[in-house]
Protein backbone atom coordinates (compact mmCIF):
# COMPACT_ATOMS: atom_id res chain seq x y z
CA UNK A 1 0.00 0.00 0.00
CA UNK A 2 3.33 2.53 0.03
CA UNK A 3 3.92 1.56 -3.47
CA UNK A 4 3.37 4.46 -5.68
CA UNK A 5 0.84 2.70 -7.80
CA UNK A 6 -1.10 2.31 -5.27
CA UNK A 7 -2.60 6.23 -5.86
CA UNK A 8 -2.66 6.83 -2.04
CA UNK A 9 -5.70 4.88 -1.76
CA UNK A 10 -7.06 4.33 2.10
CA UNK A 11 -6.52 0.83 3.74
CA UNK A 12 -9.51 -0.27 5.73
CA UNK A 13 -9.10 -3.67 7.12
CA UNK A 14 -12.29 -5.55 8.59
CA UNK A 15 -11.86 -7.92 11.26
CA UNK A 16 -9.32 -7.63 14.16
CA UNK A 17 -5.80 -5.49 13.65
CA UNK A 18 -3.65 -7.88 16.21
CA UNK A 19 -1.99 -10.68 14.72
CA UNK A 20 0.29 -12.83 17.08
CA UNK A 21 2.50 -10.14 18.43
CA UNK A 22 1.95 -7.49 15.56
CA UNK A 23 -0.82 -5.68 13.87
CA UNK A 24 -1.98 -4.39 10.50
CA UNK A 25 -1.98 -0.87 11.52
CA UNK A 26 1.78 -1.40 13.24
CA UNK A 27 3.38 -3.09 9.62
CA UNK A 28 1.55 0.08 7.72
CA UNK A 29 3.38 2.53 9.43
CA UNK A 30 6.52 0.22 9.33
CA UNK A 31 6.45 0.34 5.65
CA UNK A 32 5.63 4.28 5.63
CA UNK A 33 1.68 4.62 5.37
CA UNK A 34 0.68 7.87 6.88
CA UNK A 35 -2.05 7.26 10.34
CA UNK A 36 -4.54 8.93 8.24
CA UNK A 37 -4.62 6.49 5.47
CA UNK A 38 -5.15 3.30 7.51
CA UNK A 39 -8.03 2.01 9.51
CA UNK A 40 -8.62 -0.68 11.44
CA UNK A 41 -12.41 -1.17 11.72
CA UNK A 42 -12.52 -4.43 13.87
CA UNK A 43 -15.10 -7.01 13.67
CA UNK A 44 -18.10 -5.49 11.55
CA UNK A 45 -21.67 -6.62 11.54
CA UNK A 46 -23.25 -7.26 8.62
CA UNK A 47 -24.69 -4.11 7.99
CA UNK A 48 -21.70 -2.41 8.41
CA UNK A 49 -19.51 -4.72 6.47
CA UNK A 50 -22.13 -4.38 3.42
CA UNK A 51 -21.89 -0.23 3.49
CA UNK A 52 -18.12 -1.26 3.75
CA UNK A 53 -17.91 -3.34 0.77
CA UNK A 54 -20.17 -1.61 -1.34
CA UNK A 55 -18.50 1.38 -1.28
CA UNK A 56 -15.09 -0.05 -1.60
CA UNK A 57 -12.98 0.57 -4.91
CA UNK A 58 -11.79 -2.59 -4.75
CA UNK A 59 -11.49 -6.02 -2.38
CA UNK A 60 -8.34 -7.47 -2.13
CA UNK A 61 -7.84 -10.76 -0.21
CA UNK A 62 -4.14 -11.56 0.13
CA UNK A 63 -4.64 -14.60 2.06
CA UNK A 64 -2.85 -17.78 1.16
CA UNK A 65 -4.44 -20.55 2.46
CA UNK A 66 -8.28 -20.38 2.65
CA UNK A 67 -11.20 -23.51 3.07
CA UNK A 68 -13.80 -21.51 0.87
CA UNK A 69 -13.76 -17.78 0.16
CA UNK A 70 -16.74 -16.37 1.84
CA UNK A 71 -15.35 -12.75 2.22
CA UNK A 72 -15.03 -12.97 -2.35
CA UNK A 73 -18.44 -14.08 -2.28
CA UNK A 74 -19.64 -11.07 0.13
CA UNK A 75 -17.54 -8.33 -1.98
CA UNK A 76 -19.19 -10.22 -5.50
CA UNK A 77 -22.52 -9.56 -3.61
CA UNK A 78 -21.91 -5.90 -4.43
CA UNK A 79 -20.21 -5.58 -7.71
CA UNK A 80 -17.00 -4.93 -6.16
CA UNK A 81 -13.77 -5.62 -8.81
CA UNK A 82 -11.54 -8.17 -6.08
CA UNK A 83 -7.71 -9.22 -6.27
CA UNK A 84 -7.14 -12.41 -4.46
CA UNK A 85 -3.92 -14.71 -4.30
CA UNK A 86 -3.73 -18.07 -6.48
CA UNK A 87 -4.69 -20.66 -3.29
CA UNK A 88 -7.05 -22.98 -5.20
CA UNK A 89 -10.13 -22.65 -3.28
CA UNK A 90 -10.19 -18.50 -3.83
CA UNK A 91 -9.58 -19.03 -7.77
CA UNK A 92 -12.58 -22.22 -7.83
CA UNK A 93 -14.96 -19.78 -6.06
CA UNK A 94 -13.96 -16.91 -8.16
CA UNK A 95 -14.15 -18.92 -11.48
CA UNK A 96 -12.36 -15.88 -13.25
CA UNK A 97 -14.49 -12.81 -11.89
CA UNK A 98 -11.36 -11.79 -9.99
CA UNK A 99 -8.04 -10.79 -10.59
CA UNK A 100 -5.64 -13.57 -9.16
CA UNK A 101 -1.99 -12.65 -7.69
CA UNK A 102 0.44 -15.86 -7.92
CA UNK A 103 1.44 -16.46 -4.28
CA UNK A 104 5.43 -16.40 -2.96
CA UNK A 105 7.10 -19.18 -4.04
CA UNK A 106 9.00 -21.19 -1.03
CA UNK A 107 11.83 -19.67 -2.22
CA UNK A 108 11.21 -16.07 -2.97
CA UNK A 109 10.69 -13.32 0.10
CA UNK A 110 7.00 -11.72 1.16
CA UNK A 111 8.57 -8.63 -0.43
CA UNK A 112 8.15 -9.88 -4.33
CA UNK A 113 4.40 -11.11 -3.26
CA UNK A 114 3.43 -7.42 -1.54
CA UNK A 115 4.82 -6.17 -5.14
CA UNK A 116 2.67 -7.92 -7.43
CA UNK A 117 -0.33 -7.07 -5.14
CA UNK A 118 0.26 -3.44 -5.47
CA UNK A 119 0.90 -3.75 -9.50
CA UNK A 120 -2.31 -5.61 -9.30
CA UNK A 121 -3.87 -2.80 -7.33
CA UNK A 122 -2.60 -0.15 -9.60
CA UNK A 123 -3.89 -1.95 -12.67
CA UNK A 124 -6.91 -2.36 -11.54
CA UNK A 125 -6.97 1.83 -10.02
CA UNK A 126 -5.29 2.96 -13.53
CA UNK A 127 -7.69 1.11 -15.61
CA UNK A 128 -11.08 2.23 -16.02
CA UNK A 129 -12.06 -0.41 -18.31
CA UNK A 130 -10.84 -3.37 -16.32
CA UNK A 131 -12.52 -2.01 -13.07
CA UNK A 132 -15.41 -2.09 -14.93
CA UNK A 133 -15.45 -5.51 -16.38
CA UNK A 134 -14.36 -6.94 -13.10
CA UNK A 135 -17.57 -5.08 -11.26
CA UNK A 136 -19.65 -6.90 -13.87
CA UNK A 137 -18.27 -9.98 -13.51
CA UNK A 138 -18.32 -10.27 -9.74
CA UNK A 139 -21.76 -9.56 -9.35
CA UNK A 140 -22.56 -12.36 -11.87
CA UNK A 141 -20.34 -14.49 -10.21
CA UNK A 142 -22.14 -14.13 -6.76
CA UNK A 143 -25.48 -14.64 -8.29
CA UNK A 144 -24.06 -18.46 -8.42
CA UNK A 145 -23.91 -18.25 -4.11
CA UNK A 146 -27.19 -17.54 -3.52
CA UNK A 147 -29.26 -19.57 -0.49
CA UNK A 148 -32.05 -19.96 -2.66
CA UNK A 149 -30.01 -21.73 -5.48
CA UNK A 150 -28.25 -24.04 -2.72
CA UNK A 151 -31.81 -24.95 -1.46
CA UNK A 152 -33.19 -25.90 -5.31
CA UNK A 153 -30.29 -27.89 -5.67
CA UNK A 154 -30.38 -30.43 -2.41
CA UNK A 155 -34.04 -29.85 -2.99
CA UNK A 156 -33.64 -31.47 -6.86
CA UNK A 157 -30.79 -34.00 -5.22
CA UNK A 158 -33.47 -35.32 -2.23
CA UNK A 159 -36.11 -35.61 -5.25
CA UNK A 160 -34.05 -37.68 -6.83
CA UNK A 161 -33.05 -39.77 -4.72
Amino acid sequence: MARPEVHDLPLLIAGPDRYGDGSATGVAAAAGLPEDRVRALGQLDDADLAVALDRATLFVFPSLAEGFGLPIVEAFKFGTPVIHSDDPALVEVAAGASLVVQRPAPSEDDGAYSERLAQAIGRVLDDDELRARLSVLSADRARAFSWRDSAERVWQLHADL
